[in-house]
């Protein structure tokens, strides 16, 4: 719990949904936040929780408790900057104690001088919000929709030193821009901030009251194509299910389940929605308690109890440089049905670690039959995998080389599988086939990827914009593999 939380709630009040004062004490959403709450803070989430507002009183409290502060707040355009100052005028006009001592108000500017701090409101995009002064406590309110936002927290983060705060809130606006990047990294536990997600559960309002003949007749017309059954089957109530079909229904959505997701996901993936179409249109994700970070291991999540004794597994291997752009990613399947049991990725391993890295989780998943992507950075880890690995362990594509590559490469020409325009095609269609079949997933992250994969005007098989594939092409040489099989002595047959 923060230190500012009691002041808070013992000096502040807000207008409750009849305009009447109360004391600002905390909703669930806010204590759950508050109660984890670091100096950098990512808040993907549904509208209107109550997130921008704790923040806002929380660094005015710091202003009126602690010297020299600047609070710096910025929204997306003019009206939400007005709202929010309104927001903040309100609590200091009402606060429930001496009246507080204000040097300076203006419409983007509250300063302090009993403390010697100042809190600034301004627009992205415009130079009025304290830009040039030493931020201690910086909130970018409703980040996915600035204009420029890299550009904008380049800037910005010039005046952050290492001590201070920064919080960044909003609801999702499609894939592949800078929010959603930073959400996604922050998921995985890269980059700077902690992520804390807050679906539209969290808000008791979104909910109505029903009586048992009401429940009954609701349940018997649950709609499939709005996804009722199966968020009922993930713990959503029937009165929660009812608010969210007037909602679907009524004028702001008229049944859009894209805009509604975005507005008020259930997932983190929901927040990030694009109206093109994935090339992955039927899967069977599964979200369970037993998909699991590995305690010595924090790049590798797995499936409890996996590995089983007997069971064979697969593994796909997508190699990257290691330099922090595209992830090195290791998929782990198991060969019986093709169920997803592991997941390794990070950006920051080499491909000769990488190497290693598969060696220790294939001999971890009892032997398990590995088939590496040798495209680019794939011959390093091949040739520093066949030197760790038993050789017939690994994929081989014999017929795969021609004969100056063979006089190249020697023995690495025939072992792993290049990514062509042919190959590529075959692996991703063989991966939609079994996913549509029913092959199961539990990792968020390949979710998301699979979310904004599409084919091309061009026919080209890729993520959308800036996304990332690297765990879709790692499950895809993984699955690709079970056409081999551990069992085969005989070695695959690729294209050249």
């Amino acid at each position: 719990m923060t230190a500012e939380r009691a002041i808070i709630e013992g000096l502040l009040s807000i207008p409750n949904k009849q305009g009447i004062d109360v004391p600002f004490i905390l909703n669930n959403a806010q204590r759950a936040l508050d109660s984890e709450l670091s100096s950098r803070a990512i808040v993907p989430k549904a509208r209107q929780i109550g997130i921008s507002t704790y923040f806002l009183a929380l660094n005015l409290v710091r202003c009126l408790s602690y010297r020299n502060r600047c609070a710096v707040v910025i929204a997306h355009q003019t009206k939400a900057t007005q709202r929010l100052l309104n927001r903040v005028h309100y609590m200091l006009n009402h606060l429930r104690g001496p009246k507080a001592v204000l040097k300076y108000s203006s419409r983007n500017e509250i300063s302090f001088p009993k403390t010697d701090s100042v809190f600034y409101i301004g627009t992205a995009g415009s130079q009025d919000f304290g830009v040039g002064d030493t931020i201690t406590d910086l909130h970018c309110s409703e980040i996915a929709r600035w204009p420029n936002p890299e550009q904008l927290m380049s800037d910005l983060l010039q005046s952050v030193p290492d001590t201070g705060n920064i919080y960044i809130e909003s609801t999702g606006k499609g894939v592949g821009n800078f929010y959603h990047r930073i959400c996604m990294r922050s998921a995985q536990g890269s980059g700077d901030y902690k992520l804390h997600f807050f679906n539209w559960l969290w808000d008791p309002a979104y909910s109505l009251e029903l009586s048992e003949t009401d429940k009954e007749a609701f349940f018997a017309s649950l709609d499939d194509s709005l996804e009722e059954p199966q968020l009922l089957k993930a713990g959503v109530s029937l009165e929660q299910l009812a608010w969210r079909r007037k909602k679907l229904s009524g004028p702001d959505f008229d049944y859009d389940l894209i805009a509604f997701k975005e507005q008020y996901p259930f997932t983190l993936d929901e927040c990030f929605q694009s109206r093109a179409h994935s090339y992955f249109n039927r899967f069977n994700f599964v979200a369970t308690e037993d998909w699991t970070k590995d305690p010595f291991e924090p790049a590798f999540h797995f499936l409890k109890p996996h590995p089983q004794p007997g069971s064979r597994y697969i593994l796909g291997v997508d190699p990257s440089g290691g330099v922090g752009a595209n992830n090195a990613v290791i998929q782990v399947v198991k060969e019986e049905d093709c169920e997803q049991v592991g997941e390794w990725a990070s950006n920051v391993v080499e491909p000769d670690l990488l190497a290693q890295k598969v060696a220790e989780i294939g001999r971890r998943f009892n032997h398990a039959f590995v088939n590496v992507e040798k495209n680019n950075h794939g011959i390093l880890v091949l040739s520093r995998l066949l030197d760790i690995y038993p050789q017939d362990k690994i994929c081989r594509s014999a017929s795969g080389a021609t004969k100056p590559q063979r006089l190249q490469m020697g023995l690495l020409a025939d072992y792993g599988i290049t990514t062509n325009s042919a190959t590529k095609s075959f692996m991703i269609g063989n991966m939609r086939h079994l996913l549509a079949e029913g092959a199961i997933f539990h990792s968020p992250f390949l979710k998301d990827e699979l979310n904004t994969f599409r084919e091309h005007p061009d026919g080209k098989l890729a993520a959308e914009g800036s996304c990332m594939d690297d765990r879709v092409m790692a499950y895809a040489v993984a699955t690709y593999g079970m056409s081999y099989g551990t069992s085969s002595s005989e070695p695959l047959i690729l294209w050249a």
